[in-house]
């Protein structure tokens, strides 16, 4: 059955039809530009919530405030027809501050997926003239309180409490191109409301190894998070030659009870920095999604993995001496390999999801804020077996803001 239209809303991809939708990584554009690597990070003047780890060991007097803005330009293609989608969205509000000189803590809300498709697909068996269309839109978001714990000297500890929240709505349908009325269209349409909670943990361990020269090995991992959540269905029929109206009530459930499950994770990652000017880093992550179930059923998923790897390069470090502004900026370029949640095995088996990433970390003068700036250009999916090829450009803009708070101002 030939795809003969696709559309996305303002996110999406028609590959968001299974599954939650699209996976939001939780990356700012800081850990964007490195191909999305962010395990060995530090918090220092940004907030990172891949590891909570992160958030220990802050600066006992600063504030920090980030938000940001992903913009997006892609083109999909089968093997003989394509078309085009721009999109823009608001990526996260952030916020941290210390509560000891051994704890900090951060706020966030943020997106976990994004559903947003219609797929029209046109079919002629036995001269019968039919449309199967596929909607779907809506997402799960979550809120995120992070702690991030300094025990001992080099260790860091933490853990994100995490409320996720969000509407799926998906819509499938069978319309018949008739004017007999010897036909009935029949139409499916699921709503899910998912409201709960979920834990993740982190550690973070950096060892000395000479003058200048550091190790830093990250970690994450997350249990099963079971969502309490609430569906609603209904499939009616309707005469082919009477518009929409519903001749017949097939099945109605409302508000049903069930669990979303999202399934086991867990990343490891590596670093080196050099002097605070030079630091390179490699994370690989795997999460166990052929154990999702949507109300006790799985949906086309298998296990997904990603590796990425990426670099920031600061000529002068940390230093505020007065020089040149140029060699204050962060320089930073990434790649990344990803292979996604979705198996659709009868049409090649499981998707992947590449590219690379570059992007600047231009600071702002007398401060310690920074304004960040993120590309990523990729592929996702092929043309091969009546797949869809998805390339993209996506633009990533966050503003780290970092002040000082609690401090009296003295004026001579």
């Amino acid at each position: 059955m030939p795809i003969v239209s696709m559309g996305q809303g303002q996110v999406g991809s028609p590959y968001t039809r299974f599954g939650l939708g699209d996976l939001y990584q939780k990356s700012f554009a800081t850990s964007r530009a490195m191909g999305g690597t962010s395990y060995v990070f530090f918090g220092n003047n940004s907030l990172n919530f891949k590891n909570p780890a992160s958030f220990a060991r802050p600066d006992s007097l600063t504030f920090n405030f980030d938000v940001g803005f992903n913009g997006g330009y892609r083109t999909y293609n089968t093997s003989d027809l394509s078309m085009e989608n721009t999109d823009l969205q608001l990526s996260h509000l952030a916020f941290g501050f210390p509560i000891a000189k051994w704890w900090g803590s951060a706020f966030a809300i943020l997106p976990y997926s994004t559903r947003s498709y219609n797929i029209v697909s046109k079919d002629n068996k036995f001269d019968i003239p039919k449309n199967y269309i596929y909607y779907g839109s809506g997402g799960i978001n979550q809120v995120m309180w992070g702690n991030g714990f300094n025990p001992i000297k080099n260790l860091n500890l933490g853990v994100n409490v995490i409320y996720y929240f969000g509407k799926l709505y998906q819509e499938n349908s069978l319309d018949f191109d008739d004017d007999t009325g010897s036909y009935v269209n029949v139409k499916e349409v699921h709503t899910i409301n998912v409201s709960d909670f979920g834990f993740e943990f982190g550690m973070q361990y950096k060892l000395n190894l000479w003058k200048n020269n550091n190790l830093i090995i990250g970690g994450v991992y997350s249990i099963d998070n079971k969502l309490n959540s609430r569906r609603s269905s209904i499939v009616t029929n309707s005469l082919a030659t009477g518009g929409s109206a519903v001749i017949d009530t097939v099945y109605y459930s409302n508000q049903e009870r069930g669990e979303v499950i999202i399934p086991m994770s867990f990343g490891v990652g590596l670093g080196y920095s050099y002097s605070d000017k030079f630091t390179l880093a490699v994370d690989y992550s795997y999460q166990n999604w052929s154990n999702a179930l949507f109300f006790g059923v799985s949906d086309s998923l298998t296990n997904s993995s990603r590796i990425s790897a990426g670099f920031e390069y600061i000529p002068a470090g940390y230093s505020g001496a007065s020089i040149k502004y140029a060699q204050k900026v962060r320089y930073r370029f990434g790649a990344y390999y990803d292979n996604t949640y979705l198996n659709l095995s009868e049409m090649g088996g499981q998707i992947s999801d590449f590219g690379i990433s570059f992007g600047f970390g231009l600071p702002i003068k007398r401060s310690k804020s920074c304004f960040n700036i993120a590309v990523e250009l990729g592929q996702r999916g092929t043309v091969d077996n009546n797949l869809i090829r998805e390339r993209y450009a996506v633009l990533s803009l966050n503003f780290s803001f970092s002040d000082m708070w609690f401090v009296k101002r003295k004026f001579d």
